[in-house]
């Protein structure tokens, strides 16, 4: 085989095999989105159910939580319980929701609604959000959230939901948590 001949079938080889590669690491890349976002819709069952066990049992010890960015982190389980444990007790209804959801690595960002009932005032609350999430092996170790700190006070006060919010909110939601 003379030398042109050869670069060409190296060439020709390297190109049919990256195909595959890339196939490859796609389905890698679809396996770990998968993971990440079955860990935050179990997250979600379990804040549901008002499990705060169980979604304590899916942070890692030195968790770093941003329940609203803006506000000062909470760090670690026990500050997290602080804020969760009078959280459940004032809802119902809860209705979060994911609408969209990118991975890039061990992070996975998410788009959705926040959505419950005030237990004492009898009012609902729904809020459009974005989130991150940063996992550490299967436990999340760094969480953010972002909303309209502004918004969610005015809805918390009894106004109505605004027009154009509703309609980010009346999107379908990849989730699937029935009322």
């Amino acid at each position: 085989m003379n030398r042109r001949h050869f670069v060409r079938a190296s060439g020709t080889a390297a190109l049919a095999a990256m195909p595959a590669a890339l196939v490859n690491a796609g389905e890698r890349s679809s396996r770990a989105d998968k993971r990440l976002i079955d860990a935050v819709t179990a997250l979600i069952s379990d804040w549901r159910r008002k499990d705060i066990n169980a979604v304590l049992a899916r942070v890692t010890d030195d968790i770093v939580w941003y329940s609203h960015v803006g506000s000062p982190p909470l760090h670690g389980k026990t500050e997290m319980r602080g804020v969760l444990e009078p959280m459940a007790a004032g809802i119902t209804d809860i209705r979060w929701r994911i609408f969209n959801y990118g991975v890039n690595g061990n992070r996975i960002f998410l788009e959705g609604a926040d959505d419950f009932v005030m237990i004492k005032e009898q009012r609902q609350v729904a809020i459009p959000y974005m989130g991150t999430m940063t996992f550490r092996g299967p436990l999340i170790s760094e969480w953010r959230d972002y909303f309209d700190r502004g918004l969610f006070n005015r809805l918390k006060a009894g106004e109505p939901v605004p027009a154009e919010i509703a309609t980010l909110l009346a999107r379908p939601a990849i989730t699937s948590f029935a009322r």
